[in-house]
């Protein structure tokens, strides 16, 4: 996908249509860098919508290992995968100032009851988000960790990339600790491979900024390491 096509790439389900519009233009709330938008345990009676910013959500172990799910930016949904259990399995925490939409469970069926539109809409977002989950449990089962990173780091340029003199560049700061988190490695390992495609000049950055990628670059890293 080109870095041009990015924005077109930010909202897969909800680009169109009435619950969308709803989304957007329903009352939010902001959430400061580091604030959980809910805990895991909570029960589970809405879902949200990120208007603005950047929002991870995530597994914690009782030993406070955490694994990332999934990155959430403007135009995504989440929580709503923990609608059947009444409790939240997983935490979401801002990465920024992000501004969320909560909208609770009984108007969200009331209106999917209402509008078939809204039903597919809504649907196809859910389905999006398994598809990935999906494809992150096969990447974490078979997939070695420089392809792993590789191929997060191409889905990061993918959705929020923007262009830049050298590359395509995430639109948005992303710690070494969280991308650790998102491959599944500890921050020490994903520090040492990021400097390895950096040497390679497939990704670029300094301290506290955001990354630049090498889009065709790293598609050939991870076309020749997949495994067959």
């Amino acid at each position: 996908m080109r870095a041009d096509h990015a924005q077109c790439a930010t909202f897969p389900a909800l680009m169109c249509g009435s619950l969308y519009e709803c989304l957007t233009t329903h009352p939010g709330r902001r959430v400061r860098p580091g604030a959980l938008v809910y805990a895991m345990g909570d029960l589970a009676q809405s879902i949200y919508f990120v208007r603005r910013g950047l929002v991870k959500s995530s597994v914690v172990s009782p030993a406070g290992e955490e694994l990332i799910l999934r990155m959430h930016y403007a135009g995504d949904i989440l929580g709503e995968l923990c609608l059947c259990t009444g409790r939240r399995r997983e935490q979401a925490m801002a990465l920024e100032a992000s501004d969320v939409v909560e909208l609770l469970l009984d108007d969200l069926l009331a209106r999917l009851r209402r509008s078939p539109e809204e039903m597919l809409e809504f649907a196809t977002a859910v389905c999006d988000h398994v598809g990935g989950a999906y494809e992150k449990l096969r990447s974490l089962s078979f997939d070695p960790a420089m392809g792993r990173l590789a191929r997060e780091l191409l889905n990061l340029a993918n959705v929020l990339g923007e262009p830049a003199s050298r590359g395509t560049r995430i639109a948005h700061y992303i710690k070494q600790a969280d991308l650790a988190r998102l491959v599944g490695v500890r921050r020490e390992v994903a520090s040492g491979l990021l400097n390895r495609l950096r040497e390679r000049q497939l990704i670029g950055y300094s301290r506290k900024s955001r990354i630049w990628v090498d889009c065709d670059g790293l598609q050939c890293l991870v076309d020749a390491i997949a495994p067959e």
